[in-house]
């Protein structure tokens, strides 16, 4: 069937859905409301989902023929449906062949391409259907419909076959027809994902959720396990429940009328009644005994002057800023509601004691005058009695606060300069990082501070309730770039490692008995798993979604790289190589990084996924530089005061000494790339060194000041990255650190993204440095992304944001600029 061109790719696997016979229509009339005869051959091209439909593999024959059978009723009409996977590392253009004497049709991701049904062909050295098919470093599902009319007596089968345009015919552009998936844009943004997990006060049960993410259609899930691990139920209609504290009962909020009404469920049954018929306020927690809930209603401020806004506060600008919080209390047995605080700053509730008696309220307050601003006075309150004992005043940087139960004391998650430094490792007078986290018990009575985590490297990230029977807290923490699980014996004070199966712990969850722990987890070559921990060490897997989402995938397990610098510091990084990697050959290099406080961490799904990237035909690479948490608190000052210093040198060492440990990578051809913090380190990256052909910066900073200024972070940012530095007191760090202030020693062409509603960073910050860059007449593209914010979400953006960056490495890392030209052709201005 049909002679091909030496690059052409023959499909040899696909699916089949089986051979349907198609019914006749009685014939009532002789047409149709839009005047039209019936026609039988219509059906091929009428809508055919086949997600989620029963499917066989199918394989071709030798010569590439895929065998159509016969209707199961003679003298029938049937249609015959095969889907198949088209994939192509890069993007790639060429036309799709199908050979054969029958009648046919071809979709691409749900859309119809072409199709031949009127008359079948006699040759079958033709094409009986062509078309256009562009592929975009991501497979796209083909669907063939074979309709056999009852008086057809020719065999339908046919030969499918992918002929690219002659250039995009090199060996290393062109398409996989064989069913294999690899990790691609597709395949990060759609599929399963499991959010989140929690277990019931008993441990009885376990609340999943999880969601499917199919375009335009996707929903959201919860299943209810019991202990075993075994589904007992699942629903849409659960999304948004939560435990009750002592009942193993859900609660669910729903809008009845012009009032909201808290429902009780069973899990199980869904056997469901109204427990609360009028809740007033917004968001609300409820006290531990089930008596109470506690919800926060907003208290409108003072309006502003449409016409001239006097700033009353460097935040006035936020949106809701002038807006305040006051908690109510609501007797659920009396229905009646009081309220709890009143007043014009904004606080919290941190913690309620087991009986219900007492809270733990947090005040919040500004003072500008002094870094880092912000502060934070604890109050003990005891509703019954009105009584407020203030514990803790004007404290900064106070992240958690916890009642220890049968102690006067409370477990507090602070940064290691509050309460004057008594949880730092640091040298005297040596500021801390203020986003990096560790647990300090305080005294009641005494106000003695008792730092827990100084000889403790990890950043604390989430502690969850005590278990009266352990007298113990559980919590995870960010342990260098992987997230782990402990638990911290209040008696001896001493955290024990529960070595969770997977490098990140997204969520876990226990019982108020300590008798379950669930958590869910995923690792640099595994996607999402759910397990039970039934020992330190020693976890059940309940739901290995991973397997079911890379069974047909393939890609290179990552492996690790630690770089050591000039001054023997270890900087973590990881590595995934292109699927069908040959050491023997030379490969482009992207690295991927942050350089701001979070650790980037060891999962196989993330946006800038480094294995999406390898599947293009790169080599991957991630570095924690200097700066960030969890790898202790000497590592995370490193970003005070930096701006790039350390950081940058980090980067650039690192990706010298891999390159020289790696004789694959071609190094001439690295690229790089960062957003937000990491877009500022891109930027920052081209005026120290000239080792990458390529950058791209998302949302990055060109200008310290003016960010400073300009974001709505950017002065509280600042008091971590900057502290007590301000330009007119540190000048040189506000220019000479600035990528704007040093555009001329930008030499790599350099891409910059960023959302035209950015209220993070600014999007002037991309602007200026584009500016500067096309006065010096060097390469540079600015893409604005139209009323998006920091991030790309709307899904026809992200999509375009997403090819914006592959066509920009593929240009300038690839030598393939056809992708990049087809997106952003030049304009008659650029002639």
């Amino acid at each position: 069937m049909g002679s091909l061109c030496t690059q052409a790719q023959v499909l040899t696997r696909g699916k089949s859905y089986g051979t349907h016979p198609l019914t006749t229509p009685v014939l009532i009339d002789s047409v149709n409301l839009s005047k039209t005869s019936f026609d039988l051959t219509s059906f091929i091209k009428r809508p055919y989902e086949i997600e989620g439909r029963r499917s066989t593999s199918i394989a071709a024959s030798s010569k590439g023929i895929f065998a159509v059978p016969q209707g199961a009723n003679p003298g029938v009409a049937s249609l015959s449906v095969y889907s198949f996977s088209a994939v192509s590392p890069t993007y790639t253009k060429g036309n799709l062949r199908l050979y054969g004497r029958g009648r046919y049709a071809i979709y691409a991701d749900g859309a119809l391409l072409s199709s031949n049904e009127k008359a079948p062909v006699s040759s079958d050295t033709v094409p009986a259907v062509t078309a256009p098919l562009t592929l975009e470093a991501t497979y796209k599902e083909l669907v063939v419909k074979v309709l056999r009319m009852p008086k057809d007596s020719v065999q339908a089968d046919f030969k499918l076959v992918f002929v690219p345009e002659e250039k995009f015919a090199s060996l290393d552009s062109v398409a996989s027809m064989n069913g294999t998936h690899f990790i691609d844009w597709k395949y990060i943004t759609h599929g399963k994902r499991i959010y989140s997990v929690s277990v019931s006060p008993s441990g009885k049960y376990a609340f999943v959720v999880w969601a499917d993410r199919v375009p335009k259609k996707g929903a959201t899930y919860v299943d209810i396990r019991d202990a075993s691990g075994k589904v007992l139920r699942s629903t849409q209609g659960l999304y948004g429940a939560r435990w009750m504290p002592k009942q193993d009962y859900l609660i669910l909020e729903r809008g009845n009328g012009n009032k909201r009404q808290l429902l009780k469920i069973h899990p199980v049954t869904g056997e469901q009644s109204v427990w609360v018929d009028n809740l007033p306020g917004s968001s609300y927690t409820i006290s531990p005994d089930e008596k109470m809930i506690y919800f926060y209603e907003q208290g409108k401020g003072p309006g502003k002057n449409p016409l001239a806004i006097r700033r009353i506060s460097p935040d006035d600008r936020q949106p809701g800023w002038r807006d305040r919080t006051e908690i109510y209390q609501y007797d659920i047995a009396s229905g009646i509601y009081t309220p709890l605080t009143y007043g014009v700053r904004s606080n919290n509730i941190y913690d309620i004691s087991e009986d219900g008696s007492k809270l733990l309220l947090g005040v919040h307050g500004m003072d500008w005058t002094k870094t880092p601003y912000g502060h934070t006075t604890i109050l003990l309150y005891n509703p019954a009695t009105s009584r407020v004992d203030t514990l803790i005043k004007d404290e900064i940087e106070i992240a958690d606060v916890s009642f220890i139960p049968g102690t006067k004391e409370l477990l507090i998650t602070a940064s290691p300069n509050s309460f004057n430094s008594a949880g730092s490792t640091l040298p005297e007078g040596e500021w801390g990082n203020g986003y990096e986290r560790e647990l300090l018990r305080f005294n009641m009575e005494t106000k003695q501070v008792v730092p827990l985590t100084k000889d403790f490297a990890p950043s604390i990230a989430d502690v969850k309730g005590y278990v009266a029977k352990q007298k113990a807290f559980y919590f995870s923490a960010d342990n260098g770039s992987r997230k782990s699980l402990y638990r911290l014996d209040i008696a001896t004070n001493k955290i024990t490692p529960l070595n969770a199966s997977e490098e990140v712990v997204r969520s876990f969850s226990l019982s108020s008995t300590g008798n379950a722990l669930w958590y869910v987890g995923q690792s640099l070559n595994n996607a999402d798993r759910l397990y039970r921990l039934e020992a330190p060490g020693k976890s059940r897997l309940v739901w290995d979604l991973s397997s079911e989402k890379l069974r047909d995938v393939r890609f290179t397990p990552a492996k690790s790289f630690v770089y050591r610098t000039p001054d023997e510091v270890s900087i973590d990084g990881w590595y995934y190589l292109p699927p069908n990697f040959d050491p023997k050959k030379k490969y482009p290099m992207i690295v991927y990084y942050y350089g701001g406080t979070i650790p980037l961490t060891r999962e196989l799904e993330t946006t800038y996924d480094l294995a999406m990237f390898a599947s293009q035909g790169y080599v991957a690479l991630s570095l924690n530089p200097r700066g960030c948490t969890g790898y202790g608190q000497a590592f995370a000052a490193d970003h005070l005061n930096a701006w790039g210093t350390k950081t940058a040198d980090d980067i650039i060492g690192a990706v010298k000494a891999f390159t020289e440990e790696h004789g694959f990578v071609d190094e001439k051809k690295i690229g790089c790339c960062g957003a937000s913090y990491g877009g500022f380190m891109t930027q920052y990256l081209q005026t120290k060194t000239d080792i990458f052909a390529a950058a791209i910066s998302h949302a990055g900073i060109s200008s310290i000041s003016s960010y400073w200024a300009g974001g709505y972070w950017g002065i509280a940012y600042s008091s971590v990255a900057s502290a007590g530095s301000y330009p007119w007191n540190n000048p040189e760090l506000y220019t000479k650190h600035s990528p704007l202030f040093n555009a001329d020693k930008i030499h790599t062409p350099l891409l910059l993204l960023h959302g035209t509603s950015d209220v993070n960073v600014p999007p002037s910050e991309s602007t200026a440095l584009y500016n500067s860059l096309k006065i010096l007449g060097r390469t540079v593209e600015l893409v604005e992304f139209t009323g998006e914010d920091h991030h790309i979400l709307e899904p026809e953006r992200k999509d375009i944001w997403m090819k914006t960056m592959f066509a920009w490495f593929a240009k300038y890392l690839q030598d393939k600029p056809q992708w990049w030209d087809a997106l952003y052709p030049k304009t008659v201005y650029e002639q």
